[in-house]
């Protein structure tokens, strides 16, 4: 199976570590209800704590562009409240077991 892989890399706004950290635990437990999700995982960087990482996998990207549609906007919006700056985005191809 191809995995479609969507790797953000998101940073909190002064203050606001706990409050990001909150919105990125109910946006992933949505997320990973969705039909075609195989998983998705928040990191939090131990050595800078308003830097997290967010990592969905899908079972193709049609099931993401699917998958997407049905999240509430608002739960994004609640997260880009509380960022200090744009998410880095990446699209990722699994290469394979290491």
């Amino acid at each position: 199976m191809d995995l479609f892989i969507k790797h953000y890399v998101l940073r909190a706004a002064e203050g606001a570590v706990s409050a990001l950290r909150a919105e990125l635990g109910q946006l992933s437990q949505r997320i990973a209800e969705i039909d075609g999700v195989v998983g998705v995982d928040l990191l939090q960087d131990e050595a800078d704590a308003n830097r997290f990482i967010f990592i969905e996998r899908w079972q193709s990207a049609a099931a993401y562009t699917a998958g997407s549609q049905l999240i509430d906007k608002a739960a994004f919006k609640a997260v880009f409240a509380h960022l200090g700056a744009p998410p880095e985005v990446a699209t990722l191809k699994a290469l394979g077991a290491g």
